[in-house]
């Protein structure tokens, strides 16, 4: 059989309802050729009934068997993607109707592209749209409002984006990679832990170009459930910022794109941005939680690095 153009490739475990969404965002598409990839980590058969029920033929299920961690059932699907273009959707996001098509029209006129991304809305468990509070005062509208109106953005503005100011981009269901792309950047490296979509992306931004739709392409479900709502209360292994920021700082192929004067800055810089982020995750999470350890850690954390 002719491989799909695009392999859409969706990680799940126990969320049958929301997998069954997520996959009929993807058949409403207007671009129509693709595979849906789904690795399941359930221990039970709702989510095998789902997709039993849509009964198409471009969908592909495999149980794990087991629960083999949410980041290895990321790494596992995406490796089983078969098309030139990749998207993870998450199993609780939803892809906009026009996602796929202006993605990919952005890709056939720019060879130099290895991401295409574009901003996010929020939405609850019913799909109505929201504007929470992220780090208890910032009111979110959208996810990655990278800048005003489309364009190309070069591998060097935005690796240095994602090193020192914001990131562009990072929760992978609002992104399409060229294939070629992701595996020359060797896929998902679960030693970048909650983080590995970001570890993955600045990886990308060293040999290729990023390209910014200015519309909102996919939906991020933000409950108290969801990972990041959980991380906003608990806190995270913030460690994983100074990781993979020192990959890059040591990089031969990524320092090459910034002038010798200036690298020694961007080193002290971006350490100083993953102390802030740390800081800024933790510390909130530690005023939500009431736990004084999780911000006394954080700090011993930074001072350490």
């Amino acid at each position: 059989m002719k491989p799909p153009l695009v392999s859409i490739c969706t990680p799940t475990y126990h969320r049958p309802r929301l997998l069954e969404r997520a996959i009929r965002s993807v058949l409403a598409q207007t671009c129509q050729d693709f595979e849906i990839v789904i690795t399941d980590n359930s221990e039970n058969d709702e989510s095998t009934q789902v997709v039993r029920r849509m009964n198409d033929p471009r969908i592909r299920y495999y149980h794990n068997g087991q629960n083999i961690g949410n980041l290895n059932n990321i790494k596992k699907v995406a490796e089983l993607a078969q098309g030139k273009f990749l998207v993870v959707l998450l199993d609780d996001d939803l892809l906009k109707p026009k996602s796929l098509e202006l993605m990919l029209a952005a890709f056939a006129k720019y060879p130099s592209v290895g991401i295409v991304m574009a901003p996010m809305d929020l939405i609850d468990e019913e799909d109505r749209r929201i504007f929470p509070r992220f780090y208890l005062v910032r009111k979110m509208h959208y996810r990655y409002r990278f800048q005003a109106g489309d364009g190309l953005v070069d591998r060097a503005r935005v690796l240095k984006e994602f090193l020192v100011h914001d990131y562009p981009c990072c929760v992978p269901s609002g992104l399409m990679y060229r294939a070629e792309a992701f595996r020359r950047a060797g896929g998902f490296d679960t030693r970048g832990g909650f983080a590995l979509d970001l570890d993955l992306d600045m990886r990308i931004a060293i040999h290729y170009d990023f390209y910014y739709i200015d519309e909102v392409l996919s939906s991020f479900r933000y409950t108290p459930i969801s990972l990041t709502s959980m991380m906003h209360s608990s806190g995270a292994n913030v460690e994983v910022f100074y990781h993979i920021t020192r990959q890059i700082l040591a990089d031969p192929d990524a320092m090459q794109l910034f002038p010798e004067s200036e690298r020694k800055a961007l080193a002290r810089d971006s350490l100083f941005f993953c102390s802030c982020r740390a800081l800024l995750l933790n510390g909130m999470a530690g005023v939500r939680a009431r736990n004084r350890k999780i911000i006394v850690e954080t700090l011993r954390l930074i001072l350490r690095e």
